[in-house]
């Protein structure tokens, strides 16, 4: 098979994986109980939505995985479709008995330390950034390492997840962003991430339309994903990644999920108390929708093509995200709500 073809089928199945889904999204969330209802309060959609966007996502992952694996040989693909699996399974038990924090966070510790320690091309041995010299992270040290970047990003994934094409749309904005990357060294990579990101194109009119949710499935497998392929491409001089673009990748989930966290312990609460305090809720409540997530995603892809169109200005890029950040956060605190947060 030529390399052409296999990027072709790739596409096509993540777009057909992701059309089939949709299009049969209520009656797929009936037959697997996998329904988000409102609930007047923190959930004030019109109607029961089913959660399985991500039914879609991870089977297009995992089908790409599997694709690049047959095409390329490489049996870390393998280890990257088992932790898209896993994390999707332990997403969507979330979705059906509302797991207790400690526990989601054990089993994602189990899954992504088993995936990670087999496959070493998932793990971060070494710090680079652009014009400084390299930190290696010994054993251990770097499998811990890797852990904590790999669960900090899913619980940042996981509260961003909480408006119609935010996590979606940024996993667009990711895919593009490692494909550029990836282009230049990670070739085996490449129909994963086709194949993820023309699923994610047709979920994304989906999700606008309110005819399906992500749930934590979509959210957990996304997180699991997205980390581990950023990792892959990291390790590879070819394509010249460094330390800096992968933070640069996520800063603006992160960001929200430090100062969430950091506020919710200053108040005495659980650092996963939920509330109404994401940037997006205060975009909803302030600016609305969808209006509120031009400016989310804006915050996300213009500081990256800025690092791509100049190569090594990413931890430059990354200050400014910041400041912009904390500047349109400050922003919604003097315009006055004009609807509900949801």
């Amino acid at each position: 098979m030529s390399t052409l073809l296999l990027f072709a089928i790739a596409a096509f199945l993540g777009l057909g994986i992701a059309t089939l889904v949709g299009a049969n999204a209520m009656r797929i969330g009936r037959a697997l109980r996998l329904l988000d209802h409102p609930d007047g309060g923190r959930k004030i959609h019109a109607r029961a939505t089913p959660l399985v966007g991500g039914i879609a996502v991870a089977a297009a992952a995992v089908v790409g995985s599997l694709l690049a694996l047959a095409h390329y040989g490489d049996p870390q693909l393998a280890w990257l479709a088992a932790a898209v699996a896993a994390m999707f399974a332990i997403g969507v038990a979330d979705d059906r008995v509302h797991l207790p924090p400690v526990i989601r966070l054990v089993l994602a510790l189990l899954a992504l330390g088993v995936v990670v320690a087999s496959a070493t091309d998932f793990q971060v041995l070494a710090l680079r950034f652009a014009d400084a010299d390299r930190m290696v992270l010994g054993g251990y040290v770097g499998l811990a390492f890797t852990l904590l970047c790999l669960v900090g990003l899913l619980n940042a994934v996981n509260m961003a997840d909480g408006k119609d094409g935010i996590v979606v749309g940024c996993g667009l904005v990711w895919t593009a962003v490692l494909t550029v990357h990836a282009a230049h060294g990670a070739l085996l990579l490449l129909p994963v991430l086709l194949a993820t990101g023309a699923a994610l194109l047709v979920l994304l009119v989906f999700n606008l339309r309110r005819r399906l949710f992500l749930g934590d499935g979509g959210s957990y497998a996304l997180s699991a994903l997205f980390g581990l392929l950023a990792i892959y491409v990291y390790n590879d001089e070819g394509t010249a990644m460094r330390a800096d673009d992968v933070a640069l990748l996520f800063a603006i989930p992160v960001f929200d999920t430090i100062r969430l966290m950091a506020v919710r312990i200053a108040g005495g609460r659980s650092p996963f108390h939920a509330d109404r305090d994401h940037f997006h809720h205060h975009l909803y409540a302030r600016i609305g929708w969808p209006r509120g997530l031009v400016i989310y995603l804006g915050l996300v892809a213009l500081p990256n093509l800025a690092a791509l169109l100049w190569p090594g200005t990413a931890f430059g890029w990354l200050v400014v995200s910041f400041i912009a950040y904390a500047v349109v956060m400050a922003l919604t605190r003097f315009v006055p709500a004009g609807r509900p947060a949801e």
